[in-house]
């Protein structure tokens, strides 16, 4: 151990650990030296106590490839890194980098990284695509394409590796920065390079990039595309997305395109959702139970459902025939076994979420049950799917959005009782495992004003406390303008129209309209008149494509015989349309992780525990109007 201390003090070794620091400050680095021994000192213990071998994860396995990294260990690279000489110390360092970023740690790998410094091309480019890898992560997809363009990575020849993973992280950038169409190009670019099984999971991500375009987007874009290979994936995903509502229709489209494109590698290897097609056809339903409440307090609710659901069935003029049975006025235990006996093959129902809860009690459901509501404490049923307009879908969604803008600060407000609460506790949850931290959250009940209530939350308060306190010592009269808190990011707020229009001028009448605030759908109600609506200037907020999308097809139809289908009980319209999607697509959303529903209450998702989930569109307030979140597309060509 002696021999290794007196090895780790040599100024050639430290240079090699430390080479930036050694580089720009050589008194700062000779003065630290002590400090930075122990630090080596502690890693290369830890290195010995496991037996490293000299090449932890071999030389054929380079920086960024994952398979290779995650078997890996971050010490001892850094311990074999400070052993080494130029330029192996630099390239493992950098994989210690890259097996930190794979094992999910951007922080330790943004930090090892920083102590790179080389100019051997090759290892420049590897520390470049680490880089862009690591603000990929960060949510900064810009940055990544940006870093990427430099002209470093192309010093020296290619490789075919080198390619695919140029490719691969382009690829990635591009999709998180919705710029679909990018995405799948690249991916058509590399794709030959490909092993076959990493082919038949590229096939996928191509699939799964183009099908974020609107159906009208995908049909220019093919018409304009240049080569065959992007034309055709163009084409196929257009007819995917244009009959998703009919399976049978959609089967007969992609035997149509399999004739015309029967060279072109998508046709060779379908997309998994696709190869389930004709097993879905055959295996659809041909009795369906409607089990909704038509009276009560729930009973408007309900029939909104049913009627967006009929209205999609006879849009299709599918064979199945429906019957509806109202779960009002008896116990859903034994309007469920009724259906069965009358031969229905799957139930869309209950609503009531007590009635969800009694299903997934059961031992056994005598049929499998699409329920459109959730249970509160999680419960599940092998034979119950749970889908409905959750709460929780948006507010994780807010969550979400906020931390990959790299917002981490939050202030939250919320309604008093048990909406407000329940609702809070899924952001906070969401948000402070994201990494995000609750700076303050402050509930509101009816009051008419919330003066105080933000003034508090901002601290504006204790600013003018101070003022007040100035004068008193000083006895001067002097002009004051109050500071609010500086260390917000954001503010998130769970409230309804007529909450929101308090509560969004007085934050911005307390020095904070430059603080962003987000919102949920319930900030949103459809009709209300501009004059309104002014006072929501800036409020971002998530809510289903019904709302948001210019209406065509089955929706179209349901608002012109509905008017209510425009206004409050849009959402249940919706609910009713997308669970006559859902029904025939089950079993495929459920054999195929990650497949997705386009709907119109969001992009649909089926998670392991039978729980459907909703992504959802983003929208502003802007002069008194709702304007969409626009998505961001790439230019014509191919």
């Amino acid at each position: 151990m002696v021999f290794a201390v007196s090895i780790f003090c040599h100024d050639e070794l430290l240079y090699r650990f430390y080479p930036r620091v050694y580089g720009f400050n050589r008194v700062l680095a000779l003065m630290n030296k002590k400090l930075i021994l122990v630090s080596i000192l502690i890693i290369f213990v830890a290195g010995c106590a496991t037996g490293p071998s000299q090449d932890p994860v071999g030389m054929e396995s380079g920086p960024g490839k994952d398979g290779a990294l995650l078997s890996a260990d971050v010490e001892q690279l850094l311990a074999s890194a400070a052993r080494s000489s130029q330029p192996r110390a630099t390239e493992l360092t950098i994989r210690a980098a890259a097996v930190a970023l794979s094992n999910n740690n951007k922080e330790q790998a943004e930090s090892i990284l920083d102590t790179v410094y080389t100019e051997d091309p090759k290892l420049v480019r590897e520390y470049l695509f680490l880089k862009a890898r690591i603000a990929v992560a960060d949510g900064e997809p810009a940055l990544a394409l940006r870093i990427l363009e430099d002209k470093r990575i192309l010093a020296t020849v290619l490789t075919d590796s080198d390619q695919v993973q140029l490719g691969r992280i382009r690829a990635v950038a591009y999709h998180k920065g919705r710029s679909y169409l990018a995405s799948a190009k690249e991916r058509i670019f590399f794709h030959d390079l490909l092993d076959p099984e990493d082919q038949a999971e590229n096939h996928e991500l191509i699939f799964d990039a183009l099908m974020e375009l609107p159906v009208s987007t995908l049909a220019n874009q093919a018409e304009s595309a240049i080569t065959s290979d992007l034309r055709g994936w163009l084409s196929l995903t257009a007819m995917t997305k244009q009959y998703q509502n009919d399976p049978l229709q959609q089967l007969v489209a992609l035997n149509r395109w399999k004739k015309l494109w029967s060279r072109h590698p998508a046709a060779e290897r379908l997309p998994a959702s696709l190869r389930l097609l004709s097993q879905v056809v055959t295996e659809e339903p041909k009795i369906i139970a409607l089990l909704l409440p038509l009276q009560g307090d729930l009973g408007p609710f309900g029939r909104a459902i049913r009627d967006g659901f009929l209205a999609s069935h006879y849009a299709f003029n599918k064979d199945a025939e429906i019957r509806v049975y109202d779960t009002a006025p008896e116990e859903i235990t034994s309007v469920l076994a009724r259906a069965k006996r009358e031969g229905a093959e799957i139930a869309i129902g209950p609503l009531d979420r007590a009635n969800v809860a009694i299903l997934a009690a059961q031992p056994r459901l005598p049929i499998p049950v699409l329920a459109l509501n959730r249970t509160l404490d999680g419960s599940a049923h092998a034979d119950l799917y749970q889908f409905g307009l959750a709460p929780e879908d948006e507010v994780e969604q807010v969550a979400e959005q906020v931390y990959t803008e790299g917002k981490r600060n939050a202030l939250v407000l919320y309604s008093v009782g048990d909406w407000g609460t329940r609702n809070f506790d899924s952001f906070a949850a969401r948000f402070t495992a994201l990494g995000g931290n609750i700076i303050e959250a402050r509930q509101y009940g009816d009051q008419r004003d919330y003066s105080d209530l933000i003034k508090g939350m901002l601290n504006v308060d204790e600013s003018e406390l101070r003022a007040t306190e100035l004068r008193r010592i000083t006895g001067q009269k002097f002009e004051f303008i109050p500071r609010r808190r500086q260390d917000v990011d954001f503010v998130f707020m769970l409230a309804n129209p007529e909450q929101a229009r308090q509560l969004k001028p007085t934050i911005a009448f307390y020095y904070a309209e430059d603080i962003p605030v987000y919102a949920t759908s319930h900030v949103y109600e459809p009709g209300e008149s501009r004059i309104a609506a002014i006072d929501l200037n800036g409020i971002r907020f998530c809510d289903i494509p019904w709302k948001l999308s210019e209406a065509g097809g089955v929706q179209a139809q349901v608002q012109n015989i509905w008017p209510a289908a425009k206004f409050g009980l849009a959402p249940f319209y919706a609910l009713g349309v997308d669970a006559y999607r859902l029904y025939p697509r089950l079993q495929q959303l459920k054999d195929i992780p990650g497949a997705k529903l386009f709907g119109t209450t969001g992009i649909l998702h089926l998670r392991e525990d039978n729980v459907i989930t909703r992504t959802l569109m983003w929208a502003h307030f802007r002069d008194g109007q709702v304007s969409p979140v626009p998505m961001i597309l790439d230019s014509i060509g191919g």
